[in-house]
């Protein structure tokens, strides 16, 4: 026992000994980490920093690819939610700080995509990496058109918030909320470095799906117009429209509208099909109007398993709709199998289209409005299928018109479908997702961002000047200078941009959701208030921030 005593505190000697000889060498207590994927090991030349960068690709896609309806557009003035409980806005009141939509994308942005920009920021500073100056300008302008649109996402949903301007090495508890203006000045401050050192366009299919400059000046015409809005001064309109001509007139690469039609002219249809049909988003198809396409590599690794969710949630549950004889709909390869999650109002179905029905945009090409019997057993197949209401509930009819026993949900089964969400189905039409690149930016809507900053500036006539390039394309009737305001844009967002906006934070943006959803959302109007403009800070960040207080929006539990 005395011998294995002896060979322990010898043992436990030496160690110790060791550690006494070195502790004055600061290096033995330095980590080393050993992952090849720490940033330590990674951040050393530029192809480490793309790694980081390709994170913040994925993270900017799953923006909108989780298995849920798109929340920038249900409570809005353009869709409600199908379902029939409270979820996704159909009741306001029931949006609070705990709400998991509300913490998805407080978390999407500060635990993904502004850890990962700040991470490339800052440790692109460190002298030892591998690069030119160039490189590093352009690899650090691309973290920071992420950084500037990731908080530009946060100022439109929450207001102020907090600003983290550096990459996080220790625990904080104690930030504060940042105003509205201060948020959208750092923005600023980001693209316009973006704009500065991001490379112009390339017409190079492998390419596709990086940020270049346009995108940052497109954004840039975006912010500046909420920055004239919120601090008046009405220079800043002047910046939006130098911003956006940077990219309409080619000074930012070479973009223009697709006025012919392009890609897969076998299949029947137009130009504005064209730009959202499988494979045709990306200017390797031929389409130079895009300005930023979120990448779907089906069958890749990092391409998104989840794919594109857009047409099962905005198209309708067809399928639960019974033909005079009880057959169903079925789901079939061309049509897929959406789930009525967002259900666009008869605001955009009808009222927008009254003046000019014949508007491109409103084709049988673009807005599936007839729906057929298609089951071969049913007696019915190939008939067009229709309701009948009865005492203010609708039933499928009969070919007299009289009504069936079928009852029909015309807020989830029953409705026209936008047909930008249809395309190639690789996994069969039941799964309801297609492989379709989703375009973010493109060509028209900066068009629509100058005449929006004109319009502020009282300079109609260029507003409708560029609203018009617009419709022309579209082969609608030309609108007069008389005729334009921020709601005739808006209307004319909603007829170009349906679906690719997040018309949520367009509103905030402009100060309208409030007005506009309650003017043409019933659901909305029946629960909404005017503090709903904004979501609610989550109240897992309130708890966790106990070093200082992190003030919650007024009109929510806590304010």
């Amino acid at each position: 026992m005395k011998k294995i005593f002896f060979k322990s505190t010898l043992i436990c000697l030496t160690a110790l000994l060791t550690l006494v000889a070195t502790s004055c060498n600061e290096d033995f207590l330095d980590e080393k980490p050993l992952d090849r994927f720490s940033p330590e090991n990674l951040l050393t030349n530029r192809a480490g920093f793309e790694t980081v960068l390709v994170a913040l690709h994925k993270a900017a896609r799953e923006e909108r690819t989780l298995d849920r309806p798109d929340q920038m557009g249900a409570g809005t003035d353009v869709a409600t939610s199908g379902v029939a409980d409270g979820r996704f806005f159909n009741n306001y009141k029931e949006i609070l700080p705990n709400d998991q939509i509300v913490n998805y994308y407080w978390d999407w942005a500060y635990t993904d995509m502004l850890k990962n920009s700040n991470l490339i920021i800052s440790r692109a500073e460190n002298p030892e990496v591998k690069w030119t100056e160039e490189e590093k300008n352009q690899i650090v302008a691309e973290a920071r058109f992420f950084r500037a649109f990731t908080y530009n996402v946060l100022v439109n949903l929450f207001g102020g918030v907090p600003i983290i301007d550096r990459e996080l090495t220790e625990p904080r508890f104690d930030f504060t909320r940042a105003t509205r203006a201060e948020v959208l000045h750092f923005v600023k401050e980001d693209l316009e470095f973006a704009a500065q050192w991001l490379p112009k366009v390339e017409n190079n299919p492998a390419k596709d799906g990086r940020i270049f400059q346009a995108a940052a000046y497109h954004l840039l015409a975006e912010v500046h117009i909420s920055l004239g809005l919120e601090t008046k001064d009405a220079s800043y309109f002047d910046k939006s429209i130098a911003a956006a001509t940077k990219v309409i007139d080619g000074s930012a690469g070479e973009y223009r509208l697709m006025t012919q039609r392009f890609g897969n002219t076998n299949r029947p249809g137009d130009v504005f099909s064209d730009l959202f049909w499988t494979g045709q988003q990306n200017r390797a198809s031929g389409n130079m109007e895009s300005i930023w396409v979120v990448q779907h590599e089906d069958f890749t690794v990092g391409g998104g398993i989840q794919q594109n969710h857009d047409l099962r949630w905005w198209g309708p549950k067809f399928e639960d709709i019974r033909s005079p004889d009880g057959k169903r709909i079925l789901v079939i390869d061309s049509l897929g199998r959406s789930q009525g999650g967002n259900r666009p109002l008869n605001y955009f179905f009808y009222d927008i289209w009254k003046d000019d029905v014949k508007d491109m945009r409103n084709s049988a090409h673009n807005i599936r409005r007839t729906w057929y019997y298609n089951d071969p057993t049913s007696k019915f197949y190939g008939k067009k299928a229709s309701y009948t209401v009865v005492n203010g509930k609708a039933f499928i009819a009969n070919e007299d018109g009289s009504p069936t026993t079928y009852a029909v949900d015309t807020l989830r089964w029953f409705y026209p479908m936008i047909r930008k969400i249809e395309g190639e189905m690789p996994y069969g039409a039941q799964a309801g997702r297609t492989i379709n690149d989703q375009i973010r930016m493109r060509l028209a809507e900066t068009y629509l961002l100058r005449a929006e900053a004109y319009v502020h500036k009282g300079m109609l006539a260029e507003a409708a000047a560029d609203i018009n390039v617009v419709r022309s394309r579209a082969k609608a009737k030309p609108v007069e200078p008389a005729q334009v305001s921020i709601d005739y844009i808006l209307d004319e967002r909603a007829r170009e941009l349906i679906i690719e906006e997040p018309r949520r934070r367009t509103l905030v943006r402009l100060g309208k959701l409030y007005e506009r959803a309650t003017k043409h959302n019933f659901k909305a109007k029946a629960t909404m208030e005017p503090y709903h403009e904004l979501w609610p800070i989550p109240q897992k960040a309130i708890d966790a921030n106990r070093e200082s207080k992190l003030a919650q929006n007024p009109g929510y539990p806590g304010a």
